[in-house]
């Protein structure tokens, strides 16, 4: 067997391993392994309820309470001068 010969088997199956190792991702993704209800990502919905959650701190209009401010008593404090000094 010759160097060019070894060569392109070697070349043959790495490109026959990714056709097939993509083939079989691309079932488990659109044959229903990934993406359902079961095992979706649920830190999408906790993250947007949180988003909501501090976008109804209530201030005079001159700040925004932030996701990563500070609390107090377990709520979202606003952190505009007025507020926060």
């Amino acid at each position: 067997m010759s160097r060019a010969d070894n060569c392109s088997m070697h070349v043959l199956f790495l490109a026959s391993s990714s056709i097939l190792l993509n083939v079989l991702l691309s079932l488990r993704l659109y044959a229903g392994g990934c993406g359902n209800e079961e095992t979706g990502i649920s830190w999408g919905q906790t993250a947007a309820e949180e988003a909501a959650h501090a976008a109804m701190v209530n201030c005079s209009g001159h700040g925004r309470a932030y996701l990563d401010g500070i609390v107090v008593d377990g709520k979202l404090i606003c952190e505009c001068n007025l507020c926060y000094s």
